[in-house]
């Protein structure tokens, strides 16, 4: 949260303010579409439990106060003000901060790391927001648990993933809700093809490699994927894939091994792989590459872990462990991504506050890209690593920049992390630091 997140910020805003203003004349306000949108971002980005201890918070000060010093708005809109601007909007909107976001990166080569099979790999999973048997919109989606009616977001998550890194880069989530013109609700395989079609070209110079369970392993995901150039490795049951399976039976498939150490530990692991399989019963079946990996513990011979996978990767003996390595990676997207969101400071199944009609799902979208912005500064940004490193836990680093921006007033975001990293004791002082 220095320099590079001060760009982040003026350039959020600078989105913020293209939003279009719904408001009726009678319901007009002093408060703008800019200062409801970075109003609702700085409660993710400070990681507050409710809209109103933000505001308290931010409202400290005088002349000056960290709403317009940090996130640059003169005025601090009420908690039933920016829920009630940001509720007509469409979570849409606010693509461009993922995009602002992830150009920062890559201008500070902080892609670097996620190389993987001579490009980037991109896994998605759907996770779920909200639930509740009487809160709900609109958008909500629903369905019947112990004989009543359960209403729930969900949205298809995207993040750019790769072995051995603990970090997931979000990218532009796709909400799963009710579609124009569809009679049936809406599913993460309708919410995935509408996310390949809308960002196949914004994504396509970074050689993305989609990645994600069984339930993507369709030929009709499948072939939208290539139609964009892109590659794949799904999780492939033998259950859903009757087909493809029995052209391996019987067939003489490639073999592969090698023992490698993980932490601690040794590992061994066995690959069988075949090449040009149908993916389904057909003559328009498209035809995928099939691979099998087993580890077992050097030490006790048991089997830890064991799965198959198919992609248009061509498969060799030279690049299975790889291939193997990134679909295992999906993994990261749930693991640093969305429990994150659920566990971490970011409330993603909290109810700020529902809407009639996109409010939740924006928030959620905000929430998602404060964590990018972390995500980021965790990655490229010296200073706030330093000011992290400082402070211990995540949870104590953010409640120790609560406590900062609660008494003292910062010219800066630099300012608030070098005071971060000296860990000063508090004594009670004016002015803007």
């Amino acid at each position: 949260m220095t320099s590079v997140f001060a760009e982040l910020i003026n350039k959020a805003k600078e989105a913020m303010c293209r939003l279009k203003d719904r408001r009726k004349p009678s319901n007009a306000t002093t408060y703008s579409m800019a200062e409801a949108g970075m109003g609702a971002l700085s409660v993710f980005v400070m990681q507050e439990p409710s809209f109103l201890s933000q505001q308290e918070k931010l409202s400290r000060g005088t002349a000056k106060h960290n709403f317009s010093t940090l996130f640059g708005c003169d005025n601090i809109p009420t908690p039933p003000q920016i829920r009630n601007l940001l509720d007509p909007c469409d979570p849409s909107e606010f693509e461009s901060l993922y995009h602002n976001g992830l150009a920062a990166l890559e201008a500070r080569d902080g892609l670097s790391s996620f190389k993987c099979l001579g490009g980037t790999l991109m896994a998605l999973d759907g996770t779920q927001s909200h639930s509740s048997h009487n809160i709900h919109c609109c958008n909500c989606s629903h369905k019947l648990q112990g004989g009543k009616k359960v209403y729930y977001h969900s949205v298809l998550c995207a993040g750019i993933v790769a072995p051995g890194v603990n970090e997931a880069i979000a990218l532009v989530p796709e909400f799963i809700t009710p579609q124009d013109g569809h009679d049936k609700q809406d599913c993460e395989i309708a919410a995935c093809k509408r996310w390949i079609a809308k960002h196949k070209e914004t994504y396509r110079h970074l050689n993305p490699t989609i990645l994600g369970d069984d339930l993507f392993s369709k030929q009709s995901i499948c072939e939208l994927i290539m139609e964009a150039k892109y590659h794949f490795i799904f999780t492939c049951k033998n259950d859903s894939h009757k087909t493809l399976y029995e052209y391996l039976f019987g067939a003489e498939l490639g073999k592969a091994s090698r023992t490698e150490k993980v932490g601690y530990k040794r590992y061994t692991y066995q690959y069988r792989f075949l090449n040009n399989l149908p993916i389904r019963d057909g003559d328009d079946a498209i035809h995928v590459n099939w691979l099998e990996v087993i580890e077992t513990s050097k030490k006790t011979g048991k089997t830890s872990y064991r799965n198959t996978f198919i992609t248009n990767h061509l498969i060799t003996a030279s690049n299975v462990h790889e291939i193997a390595r990134a679909g295992r990676a999906r993994w990261h997207l749930e693991n640093e991504n969305n429990n994150t969101l659920k566990t971490k400071g970011y409330r993603f199944e909290h109810n700020y506050g529902h809407g009639k009609n996109n409010l939740s799902t924006v928030l959620a979208t905000l929430s998602i890209l404060a964590f990018l912005y972390h995500t980021i500064m965790n990655v490229v940004d010296a200073l706030y690593i330093k000011a992290k490193q400082s402070n211990g836990s995540r949870i104590n680093f953010f409640n120790t920049l609560k406590v900062y921006t609660f008494i003292l007033v910062f010219a800066s975001w630099d300012n608030l992390m070098k005071f971060a990293i000296e860990s000063p004791d508090l004594s009670p002082k004016t002015g803007v630091l």
